[in-house]
């Protein structure tokens, strides 16, 4: 079993490994009373759901070597017994599980803990209990924001964080992922030399009491010497500075890690919850953005806090804008418009995602088909707007012939769960290095 190396220095750069994770039972048993609290604006039907999902997972196969799932991987990492219940125990001390429950994982295979663990598990087998009489009525309630693989753990360059989610509707799955990338027999030969940021760890050893949240949605890599980072309603400047000396301490070592990092002064409001919500990367010299936010002479431009990490202490000086700040690192993006220059589009198709996109190899991305005036005007900037549909039944339509291309995803329910391509996925591996 060939080991992963992570290797992501860029937005663009061709895919070769992913992960993502297929909505499962977890969207199937959210009822509306437990919505709100999962960070759901609406329930969604599963089987449909699914399907595009798989539709999804058929557009990345086109260009990546490997397109893996969570569940999957979380289950081949909790094949050692002692792993398992090592994860168990971790698991009862981070959300506070019963005894019976925990002796009832413990005598489930690798595959039903993580079947449990990421569905949910029901308390139907109790004897003279009414189920539903409460509105979390799960032994283990379910985590269908595992669909959003973005935001719990992120690959940055050659090593990864273990983020900390700044919902309780999202606590577990870091915990997840940090046995994925520390257990599972193609990752485990990473140390902790590797990993930038696990508040994890601290906290379910009882070292840290409130862990300061970061979430994978605000951290995009732009180059190999350059990240951006929302501060953002999910991620907090105390994260970012931790994130930000530990990259330092790395570039003092061998001096190959990256030089800035840019701390993106965002809202404080859903629409805009994560950086990739108003701002992903679509080519070597081109963006997509939202526009209110970028726009010079805008009332609502961000500005942008610039760390440099090439010293024996953080050096931060203020930018009035990213695309300035960036400009100045030599990094001059084209900014493309979300919604067209329209400015109720621009509102409506950002609410629906249409500035996460995602992209396969330099100038190829995928996004939401009923973002239609996005797709106008990134057709005006010379992308060929295909579906996903062409895409898997046209046999001379290559997305690797050096063109630039738009793929619309059918996604009239995911696009209800809040949350679009990008935020779907967590690249392992792109090419470059």
């Amino acid at each position: 079993m060939q080991p992963i190396q992570l290797s992501v220095f860029s937005e663009t750069a061709r895919l070769r490994q992913v992960v993502v994770h297929n909505p499962g039972p977890e969207v199937d048993l959210m009822v509306p009373g437990m919505m709100e609290k999962l960070l759901f604006d609406d329930i969604l039907h599963g089987d449909l759901a699914r399907y595009e999902h798989g539709q999804f997972r058929q557009v990345l196969a086109k260009v990546a070597d490997e397109v893996l799932d969570i569940q999957d991987l979380f289950t081949d990492a909790l094949q050692d017994e002692g792993v398992k219940l090592g994860f168990i125990e971790d698991l009862r001390r981070l959300v506070g599980l019963p005894d019976d429950t925990c002796n009832l994982l413990r005598d489930m295979g690798p595959a039903d803990v993580a079947r449990s663990v990421i569905g949910g598990l029901p308390w139907d087998d109790m004897p003279g209990h009414t189920r539903w009489e409460e509105e979390f009525d799960y032994r283990v309630r379910p985590i269908p924001n595992l669909l959003f693989m973005r935001d719990p753990a992120s690959v940055i360059g050659d090593g990864y964080s273990v983020n900390s989610m700044a919902t309780w509707a999202r606590e577990r799955e870091p915990l997840i992922l940090s046995y994925v990338f520390r257990h599972h027999p193609r990752l485990k030969h990473h140390t902790d030399h590797d990993k930038w940021f696990d508040q994890v760890t601290p906290l379910v050893r009882g070292e840290i009491k409130a862990p300061v949240s970061l979430e994978g949605g605000d951290i995009l890599v732009l180059s190999h010497k350059v990240l951006a980072v929302g501060c953002s309603e999910r991620t907090q400047a105390d994260a970012i500075h931790q994130l930000a000396e530990s990259l330092r301490a790395h570039h003092a070592e061998d001096n190959a890690s990256f030089d800035h990092l840019l701390m993106v002064l965002m809202p404080s409001k859903r629409s805009a919850m994560h950086l990739d919500t108003i701002f992903t990367r679509t080519s070597e010299d081109e963006c997509l953005v939202f526009p209110p936010y970028f726009r010079e002479g805008s009332r609502e431009l961000l500005n942008v806090t610039s760390i440099d990490l090439r010293h024996q202490e953080l050096r931060m000086s203020t930018q009035p804008s990213l695309l300035k700040a960036l400009k100045t690192l030599g990094i001059d993006l084209k900014p493309i418009f979300c919604g067209g220059l329209d400015p109720i589009m621009q509102q409506r198709e950002q609410w629906t995602d249409g500035a996460n996109a995602f992209c396969l190899a330099p100038g190829v991305i995928t996004s939401y088909g009923r973002n239609i005036a996005t797709a106008a005007a990134l057709d005006q900037a010379g992308y060929h707007v295909v579906t996903a549909q062409e895409v898997l039944t046209d046999p001379t339509l290559d997305l690797l012939d050096g063109g630039k291309y738009l793929v619309q995803i059918q996604a009239g329910e995911l696009s209800r769960a809040r949350g679009g391509p990008r935020c779907m996925t967590m690249p392992l591996s792109r090419d470059g290095a």
